[in-house]
């Protein structure tokens, strides 16, 4: 457990992640990230610096985009937005613990509970909990959001070694990077992310329960560029993963390893309730013959899907929640989606698992 411990500590933020989250968001240093969404937020509001922050001032206390005076937070030193199933927390250094804890209380609210001091676990009003508390070597703010806020914040301060794993762990660097849990045949997965004024790139390292994601290479490109195409060579743990993805479209997983999963485009006549997704999706599988080179290449062109969903009028948004969800996806991002991408990611063969490389440009 000592050793593990250190290895955590020995990544800057790592250390104030806990064991039991499903992701982490940790920042040391936020211009690339505000230039990225000042020039998503021309293109649509809703992804504005200003929209962002004040979503993370409502469920975390603190817009890390602008951060408020009042919460005292050190100039320097990594901050975690960390997610649970149903919450969201928030570690930060803080230099001034009694100015922070005011804040705090003004967070929190008139109908927070009284507690004697010294405070001994997070206070809570409704949703809301948090608490400042000594972790890591530092006193820091301990905030949270939702149905287990409380117990989110005493995980916050009493962090565990989230991850064992020194292959993953080596890509905790950089002023932003993102670890997720994994689910199914997946452990968990780590990226390093790179937001500038022209788009998001994220590299890392995704791990596998127990068998290799990926084995050999892609087969060739797919022919008359539809709007997604997955080239891959998989192996068992990536089979699972595509044959779950499948099964939810309704669509037969290829026998081989070596695969080609096209998306056509989209039906959006077909777009009605819940279960409409796989009448509406035009997908086709195949096997195909393994070419030299990366084991997957992906792209998916969101502007061709926007133009499919650009030709809904109001009165099919009304044929259920599916169709109203696509119509107003489509009006509320409808020009960032035509002034972004393609996505594309590229995948290889690791020891540990496998790397990925996604690529997201801005216009």
């Amino acid at each position: 457990m000592l050793a593990a411990l250190l290895l955590a500590a020995s990544v800057s933020g790592a250390s104030f992640v806990p064991a039991d989250v499903q992701g982490a968001l940790v920042l040391q240093g936020t211009s690339g990230l505000r230039a990225m969404l000042d020039t998503a937020g021309r293109r649509a509001s809703l992804a504005s610096p200003e929209s962002v922050g004040g979503m993370l001032r409502e469920r975390v206390g603190v817009d890390l985009l602008a951060e408020q005076p009042q919460w005292s937070l050190a100039p320097r030193g990594p901050r975690a937005l960390v997610f649970t199933r149903d919450s969201i927390g928030l570690s930060a250094p803080v230099t001034n613990a009694k100015a922070a804890r005011a804040a705090l209380e003004a967070w929190l609210g008139p109908s927070r509970p009284t507690r004697p001091k010294p405070l001994k676990g997070p206070l809570a009003a409704g949703d809301r909990a948090g608490m400042i508390a000594p972790v890591g070597g530092s006193q820091r703010l301990l905030t949270a959001t939702g149905r287990h806020a409380a117990a989110l914040v005493s995980a916050l301060a009493h962090p565990s070694p989230f991850s064992r794993d020194k292959a993953l762990l080596a890509h905790a660097t950089g002023p932003l990077w993102l670890y997720l849990k994994g689910d199914g045949p997946l452990r968990a997965a780590l990226f390093t992310l790179e937001a500038t004024a022209t788009g998001l790139t994220a590299r890392g390292l995704v791990v596998p329960v127990r068998e290799p994601i990926l084995s050999g290479g892609a087969p060739k490109p797919c022919e008359a560029g539809p709007p997604g195409c997955l080239r891959a060579g998989l192996g068992p743990s990536g089979r699972g993963l595509l044959s779950m993805f499948l099964a939810q479209v309704e669509q037969p997983m290829p026998s081989g390893n070596s695969v080609v999963v096209r998306l056509d485009g989209i039906d959006v006549q077909q777009l009605a309730g819940d279960r409409s997704l796989p009448r509406a999706l035009r997908i086709s599988t195949s096997n195909a013959e393994p070419q030299p080179g990366p084991a997957l290449l992906g792209q998916l062109d969101a502007a061709a899907l926007d133009a499919a969903l650009a030709t809904m009028s109001p009165l099919d948004a009304l044929r259920g929640s599916l169709a109203a969800g696509a119509y107003a996806g489509h009006l509320l991002y409808g020009p960032l989606f035509r002034n972004s991408g393609p996505l594309s990611v590229t995948g290889t063969a690791a020891k540990n698992g496998a790397e990925f490389v996604l690529q997201l440009p801005l216009r």
